[in-house]
C-alpha cells in the first residue's frame, strides 16, 4: 500500500496555553463598607485588607497578620493620610481667587476658622496614641513596600507576600458596571473643579486623602490607598478590568479626561502653576530624572533602596546626587524611620491637575436610574410571592426583601464559596428595589 502525505507527518498535539491573567495587579489598602444595598448603609469601620484584582474580577482578602502589626498599619495609614483636624467653614468661591498656594494633598489648611476645643482634645489623644503605637516599632519588611503599601502587579512578589499575609476571602466582585471615582475629602474641597457641589455636602467629606469610592455590584465600599500614587495606580486597573468585564459588542469608545473640561478661573490658575513650576531647576530636575528611567519601580534600585530586590529595572543615566534627591522624594519619615511611599512623587500641582482628572463620587449620588451587576444571583433571588416576583427569569425584588437575603448571604459567604458559580445578571434600580434586565451572562 503506498504510504501518503499524511503518514509522513508527526503526531499531531493540540496544546492548550497556559492560562495568563490579561490584568493583575495587588497590594494592601483600608476597606470601609458604606452600603451593602443601595437602599441599607452599614458603615463599617475602617480596616486592612489584601486587595487583589484579577482581569475582570476584585477581591477582597483579610490581613492574616497579628493585632500589633494590624494596630501598627492602621496607625501609619493615620500618620501619613488623615487631616490635620480642621475641619471647619470652607473659604468662600469666587472667580478672581487663587487657590493653588497650598498643597491639597498636604497639610496646609484654607478652612479660615480654628479648630473646636473637642476637635483639639480627639486630635490631640488620636495623634498620642498613634505616636505611641508608631514608636513601639515598625513591623518587619514594612520599610522596603514587604507589606505592599504600594501596589505592585509582579505576580512573584505577591505570591510571597500572599503566603504570609492573606486570609479567608472576605469579598469578591465583578467589575461589570462598575462606578468609581475619587471620595472627596476636607482636603480636596477647594481644588475640585465643581466645589460647590462638595461643599453643598460638607458633613459628607472624608477627613483622609488618596481614597476612592467604589460601587460595584449592589454594594458601595471605600478604599484607603497608602499614596497618591497609589490611588492613581488603583484607579487606572479599575478601569481597565471594567472595560474587560464588558461584551465586546456592548463596549462603546470613551473619551478620556486628560485635561480640566473648562476654562474656568480656578482651572486657569491650575494651569499657571504648573507652567510656574516647570520653569523651577527643582521640577526639570526631577523630570529629568523621570525620562531616564524606564518605569516608576526603577526610581527603587537607587543605592538607599537596594534592599528592596523585587524590582528588576536598571536605573539608566541618574547620578548618585539625583539618586539620594529621588529617594527623599520616594520616602516617608515615620519618627525616624524611612518607608518607601511615592507620595511626594508628584508636584502639588501636578497632583492637583491629575485629580481634576479623576471623577469624584459622593456618598450620597444617587443609585435609582443606574444598572448594577450581580454576581451568583441564584442566591439572591426571592420567592415568587405578591411583593416580589421569580417567573420565567423575569425578576423583581423589593428592596426589603433585597436587604435581608443580602444579609443573610453575607452571614453564610464561606458556606456557599464551594456552590458559587460566579454567573452574573444585570439589574436596574428603582426607588422601590431591582428589577433584572434581559440579558444574562
Amino acid at each position: 500500500m503506498p504510504t501518503t502525505v499524511m503518514d509522513d507527518l508527526p503526531p499531531y498535539h493540540d496544546d492548550i496555553p497556559n492560562y495568563a491573567a490579561s490584568l493583575e495587579f495587588y497590594g494592601l489598602s483600608l476597606l470601609k463598607i458604606e452600603f451593602d444595598t443601595p437602599w441599607n448603609c452599614h458603615l463599617s469601620p475602617l480596616k486592612p485588607v489584601v486587595a487583589e484584582l484579577n482581569s475582570n474580577q476584585l477581591r477582597l482578602y483579610e490581613f492574616k497578620a497579628d493585632r500589633a502589626v494590624i494596630s501598627a498599619v492602621e496607625a501609619l495609614y493615620a500618620h501619613q493620610n488623615y487631616d490635620d483636624g480642621c475641619t471647619g467653614k470652607q473659604v468662600e468661591v469666587t472667580t478672581d481667587a487663587y487657590l493653588f498656594d497650598g498643597d491639597a494633598y498636604g497639610d496646609d489648611d484654607l478652612s479660615g476658622q480654628l479648630p473646636t476645643v473637642v476637635s483639639k482634645l480627639r486630635k490631640h489623644y488620636s495623634d498620642k496614641k498613634i505616636k505611641r503605637t508608631l514608636k513601639k516599632g515598625l513591623p518587619a519588611g514594612v520599610a522596603n513596600n514587604g507589606l505592599l503599601f504600594e501596589p505592585t502587579s509582579d505576580s512573584a512578589v505577591y505570591s510571597g507576600f500572599a503566603k504570609k499575609y492573606r486570609g479567608k476571602l472576605l469579598h469578591c466582585y465583578t467589575l461589570q458596571n462598575l462606578a468609581v471615582g475619587e471620595a472627596p475629602s476636607v482636603n480636596l474641597q477647594n481644588y475640585k473643579e465643581d466645589p460647590l457641589k462638595i461643599m453643598a455636602h460638607s458633613a459628607a467629606l472624608l477627613n483622609y486623602r488618596n481614597a476612592l469610592r467604589l460601587r460595584v455590584e449592589h454594594v458601595q465600599l471605600l478604599l484607603h490607598f497608602w499614596s497618591f500614587q497609589g490611588m492613581v495606580q488603583w484607579y487606572r486597573n479599575l478601569s481597565i478590568g471594567r472595560d474587560l468585564a464588558s461584551l465586546l459588542d456592548s463596549r462603546v469608545v470613551v473619551r478620556f479626561k486628560s485635561i480640566p473640561h473648562n476654562f474656568s478661573a480656578r482651572n486657569n490658575a491650575l494651569l499657571e502653576a504648573s507652567a510656574r513650576e516647570a520653569l523651577c531647576h527643582e521640577h526639570n530636575t526631577i523630570m529629568k530624572q523621570r525620562a531616564s528611567v524606564t518605569s516608576l519601580d526603577s526610581y527603587l534600585n537607587c543605592s538607599s533602596l537596594s534592599s528592596l530586590g523585587s524590582m528588576e529595572s536598571l536605573l539608566t543615566g541618574v547620578s548618585s546626587v539625583d539618586c539620594s534627591q529621588l529617594n527623599l522624594r520616594l520616602t516617608t519619615d515615620v519618627y525616624g524611620e524611612k518607608i518607601v511611599c511615592y507620595e511626594n512623587l508628584y508636584t502639588p500641582a501636578e497632583k492637583q491637575y491629575i485629580s481634576n482628572c479623576i471623577p469624584t463620587l459622593n456618598s450620597y449620588d444617587k443609585w435609582a436610574g443606574n444598572v448594577v451587576t450581580v454576581s451568583n444571583y441564584h442566591q439572591l433571588l426571592p420567592k415568587n410571592d405578591s411583593q416580589n416576583i421569580n417567573q420565567d427569569g423575569k425578576v423583581f425584588i423589593l428592596r426589603n426583601t433585597f436587604n435581608s437575603l443580602v444579609k443573610g448571604h453575607m452571614k453564610n459567604f464561606h458556606k456557599s464559596l464551594a456552590a458559587m458559580t460566579n454567573e452574573c445578571k444585570d439589574f436596574y434600580v428603582d426607588d422601590t428595589g431591582l428589577v433584572s434586565i434581559e440579558t444574562s451572562l
